[in-house]
């Protein structure tokens, strides 16, 4: 018995390292989301710090994103209001994601909220800063579609699913090399 559920413990480690490799493949990533990363909108600076923002948006859904040391999804970090000063709610998206921006500097953020944005107009954001960590930014995007987000979830544990391969080889290799003690 405990070698057959050696083997079934090895093959899925085998099978979770071999996705994980096909994540890392250019066409695999393409068919998962055309989109590599979300596209940051213009923001506007109102105050004297990054945490007084202005973007003129469209009806839909947006997301708010943070840099570092931002790692979870925080809806108070931002209040948002929209034409005419009405508050907008804010909420979670619901799970972690992060997403490196390989277009400027690697700059890791991290989807802290989203809002809907009823009518086309200026929305303003003010955010909180930590402050230690000097440089924290912000950024909007258009709320990421399930696609998009898959895609940037599975790079973000890429390195993980990879490391499940060699371990399920090493067990495999030890339970098919496996000699029963004689009684």
């Amino acid at each position: 018995m405990g070698r057959r559920v050696a083997l079934a413990v090895a093959g899925v480690l085998v099978l979770v390292g071999g996705l994980g490799l096909l994540t890392a493949v250019p066409a695999v990533q393409r068919a998962i989301s055309p989109d590599a990363e979300p596209t940051p909108l213009p923001l506007r600076l109102t105050g004297p710090r990054y945490d007084d923002l202005a973007v003129d948006l469209g009806p839909g859904r947006y997301a708010v994103w943070a840099t570092r040391p931002t790692s979870a999804p925080d809806p108070d970090r931002c209040r948002v209001t929209g034409p005419g000063g009405r508050p907008v709610p804010a909420g979670e998206p619901g799970h972690v994601v992060e997403w490196t921006e390989v277009a400027t500097d690697d700059t890791t953020w991290t989807w802290t909220s989203t809002f809907a944005a009823p009518v086309a107009g200026e929305y303003r954001l003010t955010c909180r800063l930590d402050p230690d960590a000097p440089g924290q930014q912000y950024a909007v995007t258009r709320e990421p579609d399930r696609r998009l987000a898959l895609r940037l979830r599975l790079a973000l544990w890429r390195g993980l699913l990879v490391a499940a391969l060699p371990a399920g080889l090493v067990i495999l290799s030890m339970t098919l090399t496996w000699r029963r003690r004689p009684d």
